[in-house]
C-alpha cells in the first residue's frame, strides 16, 4: 500500500478550508502566552503549510489589541458567532469548517464550554452555530480541558470531533493541545507517508505523545483524548480509520481536496486526481461492508479496487515526471 501513496506538493482543487481559532483566558500569564502561541503556530501552518488562504484563518484570542497575524479580534461571544455566521453565508457546498478551541474548559454536558472574554461559549452555543453547514464537512477541533462533554453534544454525521479529555472531570492542564498543533505545523505526524496529515493522524501522534509525557514523569495520566467522527455521541481513545470510528478523520486534510503542483493547471491531471480520491472512497466503503461479505468476495474486490488505484497512481507520477 505505500507504493500507491503520492507525495506529491498540494494545491486546491475544489474544496476551501475555513480555519477558525478561538483562544480563551489564560488566568495566568504563563497559560496566556502558551495559548496564544498554540494559535499562532496553527494558523501559521495553515497558510504556509497547508495553502489556506490568509483570508479564510480566523483566529480570536484574549488579547483585544493583538497585532499578530491572522489576529481578528477578541474571543467574545458575540465576535464568534458573527464571524462564523459571516461564514455560513459564504462557506460553498463541499467546503471544510474547522473549528479549533484553545485554553481552559469547564462546564458539563450542554453547558460544557470554553473560557473568553466576557459570556462563554458553550456546547449547545456551538451545536447551533455549526448547525449553519449542513452541505460542508466539519471539524470541531476542542482542545481545552474538561473538554470531553463537548463531544457528545456536537457529534452529527459528516463531521469530526475531537476533545482533548474524556469528559468534564479531566480538568488539569491538557498537553494533548500542544502535540496536536505540533502534528499538524511540524513534520512529526505523517505515519502514512503520502505527504499529508489527516486529523487521524493529528490526533493519534497527539495521543501517543500524550501518553509519553505522563510515562516519562511517571504520572498517573488527567487527559484522555477522544474522536467520534460517525455521529455516535460516543468518542473513542483508538479510532482505526478502516472500519468505523476514524474513516473520516482519515481523509480530513486541512489543505483539503489537493492536486500535484503540476496538476493544479493540468485538466487531466486534475481528472485523474479526482478519480483516484473516488477510489479511495470505494475502498473506504468496502472496508466498512467487510463483515456482510463473504471473505472471497470481499478480497475479489478490493484487488480490482487495489489495482485501479496502483494504475491510476502510476499514470500520475508518468505525468509528473514528464514535466517536472
Amino acid at each position: 500500500m505505500a507504493l500507491l501513496a503520492l507525495a506529491a506538493p498540494r494545491a486546491p482543487l475544489a474544496a476551501q478550508t475555513h480555519l477558525v481559532i478561538v483562544s480563551g483566558l489564560g488566568g495566568e500569564k504563563r497559560y496566556s502566552e502558551s495559548f496564544a502561541r498554540l494559535s499562532q503556530s496553527l494558523a501559521d501552518a495553515a497558510v504556509k503549510h497547508f495553502g489556506i488562504p490568509e483570508q479564510e484563518v480566523l483566529w480570536f484570542g484574549e488579547d483585544s489589541a493583538s497585532k499578530r497575524p491572522y489576529f481578528r479580534g477578541q474571543s467574545t461571544k458575540p465576535n464568534v458567532e458573527r464571524a462564523l455566521a459571516a461564514l455560513a453565508t459564504r462557506a460553498g457546498p463541499g467546503d471544510q469548517i474547522v473549528l479549533v478551541l484553545i485554553g481552559h474548559g469547564s462546564g458539563e454536558g450542554a453547558d460544557s464550554k470554553i473560557s473568553i472574554p466576557g459570556p462563554d461559549l458553550s456546547a449547545s452555543d456551538f451545536a447551533r452555530l455549526l448547525a449553519r453547514f449542513p452541505t460542508q464537512k466539519v471539524g470541531f477541533l476542542d482542545l481545552t480541558s474538561a473538554s470531553g462533554d463537548m463531544l457528545p453534544v456536537l457529534a452529527a454525521p459528516n463531521r469530526v470531533v475531537i476533545t482533548a479529555t474524556k469528559s468534564s472531570f479531566e480538568r488539569n492542564e491538557s498537553h494533548f493541545a500542544q502535540f496536536f498543533v505540533d502534528a499538524l505545523s511540524k513534520d512529526v505526524a505523517d505515519t502514512d507517508k503520502d505527504g499529508r496529515v489527516s486529523l487521524l493522524e493529528a490526533f493519534r501522534y497527539a495521543v501517543a505523545e500524550t501518553k509519553r509525557l505522563y510515562d516519562n514523569d511517571s504520572r498517573l495520566q488527567t487527559e484522555h483524548a477522544q474522536l467520534d467522527d460517525m455521529g455516535a455521541k460516543t468518542g473513542v481513545a483508538d479510532p482505526d480509520g478502516r472500519t468505523g470510528e476514524g474513516v473520516l478523520a482519515r481523509r480530513f486534510f486541512l489543505d483539503g481536496a489537493f492536486v500535484g503542483r503540476l496538476g493544479a493547471n493540468d485538466p487531466q491531471l486534475a481528472a485523474l486526481y479526482k478519480d483516484k480520491f473516488a477510489l479511495e472512497d470505494e475502498i473506504d466503503q468496502l472496508r466498512i461492508k467487510k463483515t456482510s461479505m463473504t471473505a472471497d468476495s470481499y478480497d475479489d474486490a478490493l484487488e480490482q479496487l487495489l489495482v485501479q488505484l496502483a494504475r491510476k497512481a502510476k499514470t500520475i507520477r508518468e505525468i509528473e515526471g514528464k514535466k517536472s
